[in-house]
């Protein structure tokens, strides 16, 4: 990374865990700009040493997610730049001149699984972890349109996702800050000041508000999942979980994320080992119906990213990765 980039930040962790909230209250700053989730990035940094640059930047002149920043760069816009870090760094940067913002970050969860990837690109970042319970989160995932999940399959995703992130937070403790989604909604200014603190960036009374049109940036694909960016930080949905999960669920979730729960302070509420939710065979057989389900969101509102995404997948020689991850 040359010295004139900016040191960015990136928020992470499991899916449904306030990520979107933080990026919303962090994009509400004058000098933080903070685009859409971006997943292609991952794959560019990981085949950026042994590709071709000038096919990879040929590439990313393609992406539809950047045209879902607001932007539409020109291969001539990326001139100059002598590593795919440059190259991205470039592209948000030109998705800040617009909004008059000076430094940016990344908001895409599963970035988590890539912390050590994303410090070989861009040395001095910083990341926010987000936690939450993975009670709520699994019930999150279980109603979401987008997920589609089960109680056996997002147990694991959380587990796996929060895995990655208190590793991260071990290997990396100076560059990796731990925040907890009922302190984002119950504690939202101490928070926000915590955070502006460890990102070396002055706080902002601003970003205190969510103003009504917050979600107007997203397309009808993200319109239902973050509608409740219209709210301003509440700690309504901290419980949710008793109301949509059954014992059984409960119990399958806690015995499955226990031992990270219990790091985290989360409280166990059954004890014991929970009676069989369903075989590992209907759970599958579940899983399956729910990524139909998601194939037919993404075809409905979001077929050319889908088509986009395979093609991308295929010729950095990803696909293999990408269709035995697709279940978490």
């Amino acid at each position: 990374m040359t010295q004139s980039m900016a040191e960015p930040f990136f928020i992470v962790g499991c899916g449904r865990s306030g990520t979107t909230l933080l990026r919303t209250l962090l994009n509400s700053h004058p000098a933080i700009g903070i685009p859409q989730e971006s997943l292609f990035i991952i794959d560019y940094l990981r085949v950026g040493q042994r590709m071709d640059l000038a096919q990879l930047k040929r590439m990313l002149m393609q992406e539809p997610e950047i045209e879902e920043w607001g932007i539409h760069p020109v291969i001539e816009d990326l001139d100059g730049c002598q590593t795919i870090a440059e190259a991205i760094d470039r592209l948000h940067r030109l998705y800040l001149a617009p909004h008059g913002k000076q430094r940016w970050g990344q908001k895409t969860p599963r970035f988590v699984r890539s912390v050590g990837l994303i410090l070989e690109h861009f040395p001095g970042s910083r990341f926010i972890h987000l936690v939450r319970d993975p009670r709520a989160v699994v019930s999150s995932l279980i109603t979401s349109d987008v997920h589609r999940s089960n109680a056996y399959y997002a147990a694991h995703r959380w587990a796996k996702d929060v895995g990655f992130g208190l590793a991260a937070e071990e290997t990396y403790p100076s560059q990796v800050r731990r925040i907890r989604y009922e302190d984002l909604v119950t504690q939202v200014e101490t928070t926000l000041v915590s955070i502006s603190d460890f990102l070396e960036f002055e706080y902002d009374p601003r970003m205190l508000s969510v103003a009504p049109q917050s979600s107007s940036e997203y397309s009808r694909f993200y319109a239902a999942i973050h509608a409740n960016l219209i709210l301003q930080p509440t700690d309504r949905f901290i419980d949710k979980w008793r109301e949509r999960l059954d014992d059984e669920e409960t119990a399958l979730v806690e015995s499955l994320s226990g031992d990270f729960m219990e790091r985290l302070g989360y409280t166990r509420t059954i004890q014991g080992s929970p009676e069989p939710l369903v075989g590992l065979f209907w759970a599958r057989l579940s899983r399956a119906v729910g990524l139909a389900r998601q194939a037919t969101q993404y075809l409905r509102f979001r077929r050319r990213y889908l088509f986009h995404l395979i093609g991308r997948k295929w010729r950095l020689g990803l696909l293999r990765d990408f269709v035995g991850d697709v279940n978490y």
